[in-house]
């Protein structure tokens, strides 16, 4: 399938950091606005060359398969809520309201290691496991940085501008399982619901078999098929909110992905499963997010309040756990507290319940 979103060369990004020639120079500025148009435009794009060897990204998903084969009653160990942080095992089966309309899937979850108010939850003697994630997760956050940097000079601010306010590394990292299932087990409920992401820059990983749909601002989908070797990039809405939605937090979902006839020409009745890894970058929780003044005009009018980013991601996660499935809008004075009202950052307790 071809690609539906437009591709950024990260290689290009960091050129000039290794090579101080004019051409570099010029390649780098170009692809950095090239970003920003693309975000402006659509809000997601595949990054290619983005540093991140493939082949620690299969050994992630060689994790994935082995953490989900285990028994529920091994993974249930680890099992995530908000109590604990939503870090660990996450099954909408166990945890959502309707198990029914719950979106079909399973995930792992992890934030930064030895974080003392939110500890990771591991499963017990795998340390290759814990390592391997670790790695990974300390990886997407330097791309992350390099791509905050790059947004920043777009609107005329200091490109380290976001740096203090990513620095505490409060990210979310998430390995998805997307089980076996059929048509008619797809009739009534998606792999994801339509949803926007929370916080920054999303790094998105995923095998090949496809069913990620992007919303256009027409109101329809389109394919995002995976294409080996890329990761896909996608705005969140706090980063939206600090841009003052000059860039777009689109709404996406996984649906079944397009039916392919086996050799006597049949659709198969049964969708083979799925995994993705998802690195959800998040401002520190204490950080308050509102409006830049760079993005804001008489035009185009702040759009929004200050919101604190740590309550603005428990709330979207409690939300998540509470319903199995995403909201495809969210304002607000959706949290929990009273609408309109910027709440004191969340205090977490060292001890986990």
């Amino acid at each position: 399938m071809a690609p539906n979103l437009p591709i950024i060369d990260y290689a290009k990004i960091i050129g000039a950091e290794f090579s101080d020639s004019p051409e570099a120079r010029k390649a780098s500025e170009e692809e950095k606005r090239n970003l920003f148009k693309a975000f402006v435009d659509v809000g997601f794009v595949y990054l290619a060359n983005h540093s991140i060897p493939i082949f620690e990204q299969n050994k992630l998903f060689e994790h994935a398969k082995q953490f989900f084969a285990l028994p529920e009653s091994e993974k249930a160990k680890v099992e995530t809520g908000e109590s604990k942080g939503f870090h660990g095992w996450f099954s909408p089966a166990r945890t959502s309201g309707n198990k029914d309309t719950s979106d079909l899937k399973e995930a792992f979850d992890i934030g930064k290691e030895n974080d003392p108010t939110r500890p990771n939850q591991w499963p017990e003697g795998w340390t290759e496991f814990r390592d391997d994630m670790n790695s990974f997760f300390e990886k997407c956050h330097q791309v992350h940085l390099v791509l905050l940097r790059a947004l920043a000079q777009q609107v005329g601010i200091d490109e380290n501008f976001f740096e203090p306010h990513v620095n505490a590394r409060d990210h979310f990292f998430r390995v998805i399982y997307y089980p076996e299932t059929t048509r008619a087990g797809l009739r009534n409920r998606l792999r994801a619901s339509a949803h926007t992401d929370y916080g920054t820059l999303t790094l998105l990983f995923n095998d090949n078999s496809g069913g990620l749909q992007v919303r256009r601002t027409d109101g329809t989908y389109v394919e995002a098929p995976p294409i080996p070797g890329y990761a896909i990039i996608n705005v969140g809405d706090l980063l939206a909110r600090w841009f003052n939605d000059q860039l777009l937090s689109t709404e996406h979902r996984v649906v079944e992905p397009e039916p392919r006839p086996d050799e006597n020409g049949n659709i198969p009745d049964v969708i083979p499963a799925r995994y993705a890894i998802a690195w959800f970058g998040h401002p520190n929780r204490d950080a308050l997010v509102e409006p830049l003044d760079a993005c804001c005009t008489e035009a185009t009018p702040k759009k929004y309040g200050p919101v604190y980013a740590g309550q603005h991601v428990v709330e979207r996660l409690a939300y998540l756990h509470k319903k199995g499935q995403n909201t495809a809008t969210w304002t607000d004075d959706m949290q929990r507290d009273a609408p309109g009202k910027v709440v004191a950052a969340p205090v977490v307790p060292t001890k986990v319940l």
